[in-house]
């Protein structure tokens, strides 16, 4: 199989954008994020399990990004559509986190995901 080694457009912004994220470049990585949610989104048909888990991972790095510029109502609504997609503890802890920032409550640290698997 030709693509076992080669990623795709959507993968490659997840991955800069976590890497602008990272260097503190959160405009920009907040555009990687959008990119990807924009392209996985336009795609017809029948989404796959993979095609799944990129789209939530990148509403997940978005709510992150959101949320560490404090645009608590944006991060939140990230943080759910991510947790809907593939609701997993992460997922849900991040959705928390938010909302404790939005209570104003102690402040943890949230990171953006990785793509590795």
């Amino acid at each position: 199989m030709l693509t076992l080694g080669c990623k795709g457009d959507a993968e490659l912004a997840l991955e800069r954008g976590i890497q602008y994220y990272e260097w503190e470049k959160i405009e920009k990585a907040i555009l990687e994020f959008k990119y990807v949610i924009h392209t996985l989104s336009a795609e017809t048909g029948k989404k796959d399990y993979q095609h799944i888990q990129l789209l939530s991972r990148a509403h997940h790095n978005l709510a992150v990004a959101y949320a560490k510029k404090t645009w608590y109502d944006d991060a939140i609504k990230e943080a759910r559509k991510a947790f809907e997609l593939i609701p997993t503890d992460d997922n849900r802890k991040v959705m928390k986190l938010i909302q404790k920032k939005i209570s104003g409550k102690p402040k943890n640290k949230i990171n953006p995901k990785s793509t590795s698997r």
